[in-house]
C-alpha cells in the first residue's frame, strides 16, 4: 500500500540493509501498474504517496484527490470500533537504537497515531525492511542486478531478468533513491513503472504536528 513496499516488490529480494542512512530527502512518488488478463480486459491503477526521511524515521502519505492533508485519514466504524484505512492513513516508520522498527499509522481525523506490532504488519501491507523503506529500494537489492554503463548525471542504471520479467532500475548515486523502477513482462501483458522526484521540504516534518494526539496499538482496533 505504501511506496516503500510498491517500490521493493519490482525489485529482487534483498537482504539485510547494509546502510541504514543516507541524506535527508522529500520525494514524490507516483506509481502505475497496467495488467492485461484472460478476459482480455486492461486495467490500469495509478497513485502518488509523498515520502519524508530523516536519519532514523520515514513519513509516507498518499495524496487523495479533492481531500486536504488533514482529511486524508478516515475509519470504518464497524462492531463499536473504529478500524484505520491503511490505503490512506500515513504511516510513520522509526528506526529505534536497537535496530527494530517503531511502525505507525497516522489518523488526523481522529488524532490518534495507533501502533502496529510487526506480527500485523501483512494487515497494513507493510513489508517490515528497513532498507525499502527509507531508500524505496534497498540498496542491497542492487547487488544482484546487472550495472549497465557508467554512473552519467549522477544515475547508475540497473537491470535483472527473471524468467520473463524485466525489472530496470535508475538509481539516484548521491540521493541514494531510484529515481525511476520499472517492471515488465516478455508478452506485454503487465507493466509496473515508478517515478520518484524531489519536492521541496514542508515547513513542519509531519512527526511534529503529532501533540496531543492518542497513542493506541493496532491489536486494540480488532475485533
Amino acid at each position: 500500500m505504501f511506496a516503500a513496499l510498491a517500490v521493493a516488490s519490482l525489485m529482487p529480494v534483498a537482504m539485510a540493509a547494509e546502510n541504514v542512512g543516507g541524506p535527508d530527502q522529500n520525494l514524490q512518488v507516483r506509481h502505475y501498474a497496467m495488467t492485461i488478463g484472460r478476459d482480455g480486459v486492461k486495467r490500469e491503477t495509478t497513485f502518488t504517496e509523498r515520502v519524508y526521511r530523516r536519519n532514523d524515521q520515514v513519513w509516507t502519505e498518499r495524496l487523495i484527490a479533492g481531500e486536504s492533508a488533514d482529511a486524508h485519514d478516515h475509519g470504518d466504524d464497524h462492531s463499536g470500533h473504529s478500524h484505520p484505512d491503511a490505503g490512506s492513513s500515513p504511516m510513520w516508520v522509526r528506526r529505534l537504537a536497537d535496530g527494530t522498527l517503531d511502525a505507525r499509522l497516522i489518523e488526523r481525523h481522529q488524532r490518534r497515531s495507533i501502533k502496529v506490532d510487526s506480527q500485523y504488519y501483512g494487515n497494513i501491507g507493510f513489508n517490515g525492511s528497513w532498507g525499502s523503506t527509507f531508500f524505496l529500494s534497498d540498496p542491497q537489492s542492487l547487488k544482484s542486478m546487472r550495472a549497465i554503463g557508467a554512473v552519467k548525471d549522477g544515475v547508475q542504471q540497473y537491470e535483472s531478468k527473471r524468467g520473463d520479467l524485466t525489472v530496470r532500475v535508475s538509481w539516484d548515486v548521491n540521493g541514494r533513491y531510484p529515481r525511476r523502477v520499472e517492471s515488465l513482462d516478455a508478452h506485454g501483458k503487465a507493466r509496473r513503472e515508478t517515478l520518484v522526484s524531489v519536492i521541496e521540504a514542508p515547513k513542519v516534518l509531519p512527526w511534529n504536528t503529532l501533540a496531543g494526539y492518542a497513542e493506541i496499538d493496532y491489536s486494540d482496533l480488532l475485533d
